[in-house]
This record gives structure tokens, C-alpha cells and sequence, in this order.
């Protein structure tokens, strides 16, 4: 916890990621900002967050000289407070448009021709590139054209849950700087101590986030979520015992919802792994520690090698959609490759 409370009095304001930090922090000491970097690590960990921090400290004045960046933000000059509330005219998110299933080409255009103009207050212009990965093909390629001619005062910022999803050509490009899910014990102390979660409910939310920050910050703050997921939950454990016209109902359904359809298989792959686990009688080592029964019961009507099966069919599906495969159909297949049990 020390290096944590180091951190926030750093001005990062992070939750573990000490390495990643350090490796910024040396960058910026030794004033040697390479033009991209590449945060990867699983869904809301907080790689954007630490992406905005580093903006943050790119472009914060509070050292009083404007020719040298600071290690840390101070959260309190304008620039800094400009980059924490989104509208600091030298920082441009490049996101995935509601309507849109992809990043697309103008976007990227767009970028290049922002690069190329001369910063408005800051000393460089910076770009995030959230899910960077949802780039289509054109926009991807685009993209390489900034990479490989960079503008001298121009950093971009990238996120992805695996580097492998992006092109070789770009990543070959960008520094790397993998980010690594957190410890129950780092959620659980960083819930109590900087956002005042009593005990048993910190112990709780830090045992369901699975190494996530930010999923678990987003659940004490959202009081529906918890009750969302367990609802979830229940619909996912009940399928093995569902027909097949209960199954596609499900899929259907999901399917409807877009936004939320990734959530869905997040949660669908922890069940099962969770029945890995439960499976090979190391049911303490589960993630959903609030449905232990359920998991109990149904892993003694499925074999390991059924549970084990389901972990990659759900891993099949998510690579299927990022390949923009119909996602009901995706997911009226998975259904039908979850085992039957006997209600």
C-alpha cells in the first residue's frame, strides 16, 4: 500500500501500475517522450485513466517553466485541469462514434490533420486512442502514415485489452507498456481508504472486480450494477437446463443490446471459469464469491473438460465479434455449446 500512497501523492491518482508509472516517470526525467505508446491490459483496469495522467503531465505547468515537463501532474495549474475535464484544446480523444461499430478513416484523417497544426497552449499536441483496436482496416493503415512521420511535438496515446489485435506494422511502431490486473487486497484497501467503503461491501466488490479498478470503482458508485449482474448471472447459470429455443431467446436478447454484449460474455467467462475451479474442488478461488452455492451445484453435474470447453467457446465468440461476425449468430452458437444438465 505504501507504493500506492506514493503514487497519489505523485499526483497520478492511480491505483497500483507502479511500473508502468515508473517507466513514464523516467521518461519524462530524462525528457526523452517518444512519439506513441501502447497501454494494453484486460477491460477497465485503467488504461485510460493512466493515459489521460500522462497528458496530464505532459502538458501541466505547475513546475513553472512551460519548456519542461514536470514527472508528475499537479492537478492544480490550468493545463492540468483543463486535461482532467476533458476540453484542454491540445488533447483529442480519437473513440468509436455510438453509431459506429469501427474507428473509421475520416477520424484518423482527422487526426492527421490536427497533428499538423501548431499546438494551441500546451507544448505538444496529444491523442488517445481508446480500444484502438476498433479501428477498421483503412483507418488502421491510415494511422501508420502518423506513426512512421510523426510531427515532432505529437504524442499518441493507444489502448487494447491484447497487442495482437492490432496491426504488426503498428505495433512494431509504439513503445509497448503492458498494465496487469491488480490484487483483491489492492481493491479492497484502495475502496476503504480513498473512497471510504465500509469493510464487508470493499471485500466483496474487490473479490467480483477480478483485478479491475475501474469496474469496481463503477460499482460502488452505480448502485443498479451489482444487482444488474447478479441478474445476469442467474439467466447464464439457468442455460444448461434451458431448450433450445430458451437458448436462442437468450442470444437474442443479448444480441439486441450492443453496448452491453461484451459485458455479457465478460460475465460468461468467469462463470465458467469459475466452474473450472469449482470442478477441480478449488471453489475458494473463485471470482463470483457471492454465488458460490450455485457454482457448488452445477459444477458437480459437468465434467472439468465441459467446463474447460465452454472457457474457449466463450473465447471463440469474442474473437468472432471482433471480426464483426453477426453477433446473434455468434451467440445462438454459444448457447448451443453450453452442456445440458438435467434441472
Amino acid at each position: 500500500m505504501v507504493n500506492e500512497l506514493v503514487q497519489a501523492q505523485q499526483g497520478w491518482n492511480i491505483v497500483g501500475h507502479e511500473h508502468v508509472i515508473d517507466i513514464l516517470r523516467r521518461v519524462l526525467a530524462s525528457q526523452q517522450v517518444r512519439h506513441a505508446y501502447l497501454l494494453s491490459g484486460p477491460p477497465r483496469i485503467g488504461k485510460e485513466l493512466l493515459a489521460r495522467r500522462f497528458a496530464q503531465t505532459l502538458l501541466c505547468t505547475g513546475n513553472g517553466d512551460s519548456r519542461v515537463a514536470p514527472q508528475n501532474p499537479c492537478n492544480a495549474c490550468l493545463a492540468c485541469r483543463k486535461v482532467l475535464h476533458g476540453n484542454h484544446p491540445d488533447v483529442h480523444i480519437i473513440a468509436k462514434a455510438p453509431d459506429k461499430q469501427f474507428i473509421v478513416i475520416e477520424q484518423v484523417r482527422a487526426l492527421q490533420n490536427d497533428s499538423a497544426r501548431r499546438t494551441m497552449e500546451g507544448r505538444r499536441n496529444i491523442f488517445i486512442i481508446p480500444d484502438a483496436h476498433l479501428m477498421n482496416v483503412q483507418a488502421a493503415n491510415c494511422l501508420l502514415k502518423t506513426l512512421e512521420e510523426p510531427e515532432q511535438d505529437v504524442v499518441l496515446l493507444l489502448t487494447v485489452p491484447e497487442p495482437g489485435l492490432l496491426l504488426p506494422t503498428i505495433l512494431s511502431r509504439v513503445q509497448q507498456l503492458p498494465m496487469q490486473l491488480l490484487t483483491p487486497s489492492q481493491i479492497r484497501r484502495a475502496l476503504s481508504e480513498y473512497w471510504e467503503v465500509e469493510e464487508s461491501e470493499a471485500t466483496l466488490v474487490a473479490a467480483l472486480a477480478a483485478g479491475r479498478m475501474g469496474w469496481a470503482v463503477q460499482a460502488i458508485e452505480d448502485e443498479e450494477m451489482l444487482e444488474e449482474r447478479k441478474a445476469q448471472l442467474d439467466a447464464l447459470a439457468k442455460l444448461p437446463t434451458q431448450n433450445k429455443v430458451q437458448r436462442f431467446d437468450f442470444a437474442q436478447r443479448v444480441a439486441s443490446d450492443s453496448e452491453r454484449t461484451r459485458e455479457t460474455l465478460e460475465l460468461f467467462l468467469l462463470w465458467w471459469r469459475d466452474l473450472v475451479l469449482a470442478s477441480n474442488g478449488c471453489l475458494d478461488l473463485t471470482v463470483n464469491v457471492d454465488m458460490r452455492d450455485q457454482l457448488k451445484a452445477q459444477a458437480a453435474k459437468i465434467t472439468t473438460v465441459q467446463a474447460e470447453e465452454m472457457v474457449r467457446s466463450v473465447l471463440k465468440t469474442v474473437e468472432a465479434l471482433d471480426q464483426n461476425v453477426n453477433a446473434r449468430m455468434a451467440l445462438e452458437v454459444l448457447t448451443l455449446d453450453v452442456p445440458t444438465i438435467k434441472g
